[in-house]
């Protein structure tokens, strides 16, 4: 992704990043990550009802358009940590 065009997406998961360290100090990673997912999966629905008059009609493709971006944002975030790895 280009940083410029991308920078206030950037600046928006730097703040949900931000306050899901916050909250570590009290839960598990596996669970602070499932809640993020799960809070991520309800305001992408919400989101796609916002787009559409006919949600079941188009729910397929709007769940295709959400996996295809989320495989590609994890796919990079991966390829970043593993890099890291890579130099210890």
């Amino acid at each position: 992704m280009a940083d410029k065009q991308f920078a206030p997406l950037y600046k928006i998961a730097d703040q949900f990043i931000s306050q899901a360290n916050a909250l570590l100090e009290n839960t598990d990673h596996a669970t602070l990550a499932a809640g993020l997912r799960y809070a991520a999966a309800r305001f992408a629905a919400f989101e796609a009802s916002l787009r559409t008059d006919d949600l079941g009609r188009d729910k397929a493709e709007a769940l295709d358009a959400y996996l295809n971006e989320f495989r590609a944002m994890l796919d990079e975030n991966l390829e970043q940590h593993i890099e890291q790895q890579s130099k210890r």
